[in-house]
């Protein structure tokens, strides 16, 4: 696919995501919030930064904590979406995104990057500006993808990994280390901790789960009090 296709799928990816954003009840986002450990008042989520709330907003329209429906869901009933449509397409694979945890290989030969799904341990090739900078060879995120035109688009929000988040995930005590000041390469994972990450995934909290490990662990930068 072309540079120019991608281009387009990705500004229609960000208006429909914009649009069910705005559809999420402030009910269901302050479960989302009290979910990730954030506080809650005057009717708004107290975050630091645009990065800890995208982690609110991605929970809202993809997989809301406490019962609540998906914003996702509701924007695809009342948005207006020809079918046929490029618009429609997006907004498919949108319902489809699965979540996962993956490792930075190095850039594909046919554009974005390859990566390895950590959890099912296939490959996987990335079409995302941020992921195919320089640098990124061997590092984690844990988000959402969508399968679009023969290649993976993120989604939603990215979370990073570290060898200290992997430990929290699969219960073991961690002791504090300061934030890295860049993200590092993560130690290749056994095959029982493998298994016991796949088997944790199938639950439907598991997302909030590594985005509040990797919030404690200070990768989105100080949460508020």
């Amino acid at each position: 696919m072309s540079t120019s296709s991608y281009e387009a799928y990705r500004a229609i990816r960000e208006r429909i995501l914009s649009a069910a954003a705005r559809r999420i009840p402030r009910v269901s986002a302050a479960s989302q919030a009290r979910a990730l450990g954030f506080g809650w008042k005057d009717d708004e989520v107290q975050v630091a930064n645009e990065a800890q709330f995208q982690l609110v907003l991605d929970l809202g329209v993809f997989g809301p904590m406490g019962g609540h429906s998906r914003a996702l869901d509701r924007e695809a009933k009342a948005g207006g979406y020809e079918e046929g449509s490029e618009e429609a397409a997006v907004l498919a694979a949108l319902s489809r995104a699965h979540f996962t945890l993956f490792r930075v290989v190095g850039g594909h030969s046919e554009g974005g990057v390859e990566a390895q799904d950590l959890l099912r341990g296939t490959k996987l090739r990335i079409e995302d500006g941020m992921l195919s900078r320089e640098g990124m060879e061997g590092t984690a995120f844990a988000g959402r993808l969508m399968r679009l035109g023969g290649f993976e688009m993120t989604c939603g929000a990215l979370a990073p990994i570290t060898d200290e988040v992997i430990e929290t995930l699969l219960g073991r005590p961690v002791t504090p280390l300061p934030v890295p000041r860049y993200l590092p390469a993560i130690t290749p994972l056994m095959d029982d901790d493998v298994a016991a990450l796949r088997g944790a995934a199938s639950a439907s909290e598991f997302p909030a789960r590594v985005y509040r490990a990797s919030l404690d662990h200070g990768l989105f930068g100080r949460v508020p009090e």
